[in-house]
């Protein structure tokens, strides 16, 4: 016997919507899967129209879909079911929006509705890294940097929904105000996709040197990543650079939290060996003793799927238990 639900993937870049079917053994599968680019889109009905229409095709072909799940890039409050507005979609400006009751009354099947990092993390606790974790920090790292809390194998989403939002913690307070303010010198600034392109960028101004120099505008991080495997040396320096500040904001983070465990996912999460042991080493450095000695980075193991799964299986949890 097995469970279906719809999980959506709600990010910056991709829009990703996938059936995962669970079995009684936590056999997890996903079983068909869409995508459509972010800005394909115009308009949060646009949004709402979109998954509707495909959890209509997927129902078609798994009419034993009982849920649906949507991980959002935004703070989400839990009970009411709402999003604020995402930073990172730029089409999208209403705050307060009570997505879960519309998409409810669009689509005719429960909607579960939460923070995209928060569905991650609840993947790698179901079925990742976390199951044999009590507590850590997953940071989703893409074209936004997110975050999301387990404490003692529970979510913590915080008074409303913002809870391990590590993106947003000040990286450097001497910027200049920006519009908005709350955006003005934070860690997505330093590390998220935008970032790394533009540091090989400047980087690449000085050492023109590089194979990435030939890319042009079709520059990306995933080949800054390749270059780096291969031993370009603007590729090192940049994924070096971008590692450092990456492991400052770890250190500044886990020192507040108090705990030694963080897994790492997103879409430009993929990057070489590299960047792990450059942040993992800094991070030992900046962290405080009763953290540095023990603490450990791991790649989440079920890569950009981490949203849908996740976001499939909080559904399916929260069908569960309304019955």
């Amino acid at each position: 016997m097995h469970r279906v639900a719809i999980g959506f993937d709600v990010g910056g870049t991709t829009i990703k919507a996938g059936v995962v079917a669970s079995d009684v053994g936590g056999k997890i599968e996903i079983v068909a899967s869409a995508d459509v680019a972010t800005d394909a889109l115009s308009a949060p009905s646009e949004f709402v129209e979109l998954v509707a229409d495909q959890c209509r095709k997927f129902c078609i072909a798994y009419p034993e879909i009982e849920a649906v799940g949507v991980g959002f890039p935004s703070c989400v409050a839990w009970e009411a079911g709402t999003v604020s507005k995402p930073p990172n979609i730029r089409w999208w400006s209403q705050d307060d929006y009570p997505l879960r009751d519309i998409l409810c009354a669009q689509i005719g099947l429960p909607v579960s509705l939460d923070n995209d990092a928060n569905v991650a993390a609840f993947a790698e606790l179901q079925v990742g890294v976390g199951r044999s974790l009590r507590s850590f920090l997953l940071v989703t790292l893409g074209t936004g940097v997110g975050g999301a809390l387990v404490l003692d194998r529970k979510l913590y989403r915080g008074d409303r929904g913002g809870a391990g939002e590590i993106g947003h913690m000040i990286y450097e307070p001497t910027v200049p105000p920006q519009n908005p303010m709350w955006r003005t010198g934070i860690l997505e600034a330093y590390i998220g996709r935008d970032a790394i392109v533009a540091r090989a960028r400047q980087i690449l101004g000085r050492d023109p040197s590089s194979a990435l120099s030939q890319l042009g505008d079709a520059l990306d991080v995933a080949e800054i990543g390749a270059a780096a495997r291969a031993g370009d040396r603007v590729a090192v320096e940049t994924i070096i650079e971008t590692a450092h500040i990456f492991g400052i904001g770890l250190a500044s983070a886990l020192a507040l939290i108090g705990i030694e465990h963080v897994v790492v996912t997103g879409g430009i999460a993929g990057l070489p060996p590299l960047f792990y042991e450059e942040t993992l080493a800094t991070l030992r450095q900046r962290a405080i003793p009763t953290i540095a000695e023990r603490v450990m980075l791991y790649r989440s193991p079920l890569g950009q799927t981490a949203g849908i799964i996740g976001a499939a299986l909080l559904a399916l949890s929260h069908a569960a238990a309304s019955v």
